[in-house]
């Protein structure tokens, strides 16, 4: 029997009931760099997932022409630590080429994409997934002509259904995933993503789960919709289709707490709840976008809420991942390691 104290590796805990813990926004350069961060993601993670490595713009800089170096160090990383590996992803409007002026590409070349991506990685040892798509829902109804699925313009359900069918035939033995943002509640954006994957089912496509991004705020101003997110989670299961929380990491909203003690209690204690919920619904993976605060991809300038890039001195309350600069664990690592160990 596994140990199930509570300073156990995280990876530990969440295989003592069944489950997976693991960190996404990984990349070849941290892991080069750093040896103490690369130990600890080695150390407490079951699976990670690269943070650019994978998408079309650092695979196939030229029509047809591959690179997958920093994607192979990640995997060979991997394969030295005992670690499984989550593809993402195949298509995201951000991630394309310049070749590639405008969203979507044709389907021509996104077969040629897959076929090469896909195909190198088909007798791997270590990569077990993909995220076959990447935030393909729009914001909101203004922003689509689609209000029956909610895609993005350009996108029809019929393109979707065509990349998993088209995927499957490259390689069928891995896990395929619906990946998105912003559906963690009774919304318009939920229910057209919902939609979206009974039309996927009910047409035959190979979709074996939903990842659900989970870049959380949460704040003393407004409250989380708990009700609406578990009926989210029900109606996924309810589907056959596995809900996992693929890229996880906590803000706190302004007002913000008077020290930093008292906001990583509130990120430990909001990571808890959510992850109680999310458990209760037969989550049984878990992924934070990020093991330590120094790689936050929050921290970035060029994805900073404005809120806190107008205010310098509140940046040091963005904390959202469960170790420190320094690589010490906080009260969230605390709160995610109780979470697994009171998991039924």
């Amino acid at each position: 029997m596994a140990s199930t104290n509570v300073n156990s590796p995280l990876r530990q805990l969440a295989a003592a009931k069944g489950k997976r813990y693991g960190s996404g926004g990984i990349s070849a350069s941290d892991l080069q760099a750093n040896a103490n961060y690369s130990a600890l993601v080695a150390a407490q993670c079951e699976i990670i997932t690269p943070n650019g490595e994978l998408k079309w713009n650092a695979t196939e800089l030229q029509p047809g022409v591959f690179t997958f170096k920093d994607a192979d160090y990640i995997a060979n990383f991997c394969q030295r630590n005992n670690l499984k590996l989550h593809g993402h992803t195949l298509l995201w409007g951000q991630a394309l080429p310049s070749y590639i002026p405008t969203f979507p590409p044709t389907m021509q070349q996104l077969q040629e994409h897959v076929t090469g991506v896909m195909g190198h990685y088909k007798n791997s040892p270590v990569l077990i997934s993909w995220d076959i798509t990447n935030e393909i829902i729009a914001g909101n109804p203004n922003a689509t002509s689609d209000q029956v699925y909610g895609l993005l313009p350009g996108l029809t359900p019929e393109y979707i259904l065509e990349l998993f069918k088209f995927a499957a035939s490259v390689d069928s033995s891995k896990l395929f995933y619906l990946n998105e943002s912003s559906i963690e509640s009774a919304s318009w954006r939920a229910d057209r993503w919902l939609a979206l994957i009974e039309y996927l089912k009910n047409n035959g496509a190979k979709i074996d789960g939903a990842g659900v991004e989970s870049h959380l705020w949460f704040s003393t101003a407004y409250g989380f919709d708990a009700t609406g997110f578990s009926s989210v989670l029900k109606r996924l299961n309810n589907l056959g289709v596995k809900p996992i929380i693929s890229e996880l990491d906590i803000i706190i909203d302004f007002p913000l707490p008077s020290t930093i003690q008292k906001l990583d209690q509130m990120v430990a204690d909001n990571y808890k709840r959510y992850l109680d919920l999310c458990f209760a619904a037969d989550v049984d993976t878990v992924i934070t976008w990020g093991m330590i605060d120094k790689y936050c991809w929050i921290v970035n300038s060029s994805y900073m809420p404005a809120t806190f890039q107008a205010n310098p001195s509140a940046q040091k309350f963005l904390r959202p991942l469960p170790y420190d600069q320094n690589l010490q664990p906080k009260l969230a690592r605390n709160a995610i390691a109780q979470a697994f160990q009171q998991a039924t």
